[in-house]
């Protein structure tokens, strides 16, 4: 699934699926959404997740704006640690 050169097909249902997954409560492993974000980066993608991000829905918010976060930031790990680190910030925001 993480993986680059998909064709557009496969990269809108990947969007798809990361859309979906940003709108449901927390479930162990949805970091690793990240890769798939990271793998279709697109305009489309991520005028998805800022409309998610600007939600009223905060389980929404915090999880788009993390992949938002880290898709500006590819340099940085998608850990735990940077994920606690990252919703600690973003809760005293």
């Amino acid at each position: 699934m993480a993986v680059a050169r998909h064709d557009e097909t496969v990269r809108t249902k990947l969007a798809d699926l990361i859309e979906i997954v940003v709108q449901r409560p927390y479930r162990c492993k949805d970091r690793e959404y990240v890769r798939a974000a990271r793998a279709v980066d697109s305009n489309d993608l991520r005028t998805r997740l800022k409309t998610a991000a600007r939600s009223g829905n905060p389980w929404a918010q915090r999880h788009a704006g993390y992949i938002l976060w880290l898709l500006d930031r590819p340099e940085v790990p998608n850990t735990r640690h940077v994920w606690r680190t990252w919703l600690a910030a973003a809760s005293r925001e």
